[in-house]
This record gives structure tokens, sequence and C-alpha cells, in this order.
């Protein structure tokens, strides 16, 4: 009877398991994509580039814009899946280097938004700003930024969002 009842688990668990596999969950989508304030539209940002502004050794945009950076919390996947996409470094290591410049008082962290709608509002509407989404086409049709996407190797592919 114990028998019977775990091959009928064990059944009901493969089930499950073959109908969540072709549901892929929101942290396996395609990707992420960077985003910057509309200001910069004509900014090209390479993976070099997109490491030192969010490193903080890139303080100012190449007009001399401030660089203000925005970010979901440290625990979110989003978080996560963009620094191991973009940046190619784990998440906790720059969390060390931001707190490092903020506890000797050499540099600010970034800005921490809560969602994704927060992170498109901020970004469209702070001069010098730079973000990120879960990559989406519908992005460009949603506001007034320019999304680019740099998981492609060392450079960025400049999507014309505007």
């Amino acid at each position: 009877m114990a028998r019977i009842a775990s091959f009928r688990a064990l059944r009901l668990l493969c089930l499950a398991l073959l109908l969540s596999w072709g549901q892929p969950g929101r942290a396996q989508a395609a990707g992420t994509e960077v985003v910057i304030s509309p200001d910069q539209a004509r900014t090209t940002v390479d993976r070099g580039m997109l490491r030192a502004i969010f490193t903080t050794r890139l303080r100012q945009w190449p007009d001399g814009t401030p660089i203000r950076i925005f970010i979901m919390p440290d625990d979110s996947a989003l978080h996560d899946q963009f620094c191991r996409e973009q940046l190619g470094m784990y998440p906790y290591v720059l969390r060390e280097l931001w707190d490092r410049l903020l506890y000797t008082g050499t540099g600010l962290t970034p800005t921490v938004v809560r969602s994704e709608s927060e992170m498109r509002a901020r970004v469209q509407a702070t001069p010098g700003a730079i973000g990120y989404l879960p990559a989406n086409p519908a992005h460009s049709a949603a506001g007034d930024f320019r999304a680019i996407a740099t998981a492609t190797g060392d450079h960025a592919v400049a999507k014309d969002h505007l």
C-alpha cells in the first residue's frame, strides 16, 4: 500500500516537472538590458565602460553630466542576472566595493529602487541616469529612454528605442 502511494507521488512529481519545464521563470528570461536616460541617447557604452560606471570608476558621462546609477536590491534575481551577464562579476563583489567607497567617504553608492516600474520611471526622469531591466522589446514603446544590450560580447549593441 505504501509502495503504491509513493509511486503515485513520484508520478505526480514527474508530471509537475514536465509541465513546468516549458514554462521558463522570470529569472530565466531573455536576459537583461541596460537603460540610460534620454539625455545620453547618443552615448555609446561598451562592456568596459559599463563596468567602469557600475564600479564607480567613471563618474561622469563624456559630456560632463554626472552619472546616476540605479539598481535593484541585492537579493533581486534581476540584479544577480545583470551582474553576471552584463558586468561579468558577482553581485557581492559590487556590494563590497560600494560599501568600501561609502565607509571611506570616497564615493556614493547607487540608488536602490524596489521595482522594474520604479527603475523605468527614475531612469527616464533623472538626467545622466543608468539602470537595467529585463530584456524586452516592448520597453521601447513604454517610454523615452534608450536601451542597450551588452551581453552579446565585449561591445554594446545599440538599439534605437527613441
